[in-house]
């Protein structure tokens, strides 16, 4: 009987988790509005459901992949200057909704409007 009970109880917490995370999908464009006085408009990133990145004006920053873990969100790609090198870039997922996307890592936030 005790055992049922437990199975019972973790059932009802990972189905409460799993409900306070949410179902708000990644996939979609994400952008921040323009800064005052910006040249190139929006910044930001499509990212498709087959994992590819899609750029939207990040200069040498060219992204090409990503994947979540968890709530952590994952971007590589390329950063196209002098000497091209690759890179991943790993930050927490902070929230997500069906209109913004807030990321971090180390202090630090940026929030994507969905378009």
């Amino acid at each position: 009987m005790n055992k049922h009970l437990i199975t019972i109880v973790l059932a009802c917490v990972m189905g409460l988790f799993l409900a306070s995370c949410g179902n708000h999908s990644l996939v979609g464009t994400w952008v921040e509005p323009a800064a005052e006085g910006s040249y190139l408009g929006e910044v930001g990133f499509t990212l498709l459901e087959n994992g590819e990145v899609k750029s939207i004006n990040t200069g040498f920053r060219e992204y090409t992949h990503w994947e979540q873990q968890g709530k952590k969100l994952i971007i590589s790609g390329t950063i196209n200057g002098s000497v091209p090198s690759e890179f991943a870039d790993t930050l927490d997922i902070i929230s997500v909704d069906d209109k913004s996307l807030v990321v971090g890592s180390d202090g630090y936030s940026v929030t994507y409007q969905k378009k």
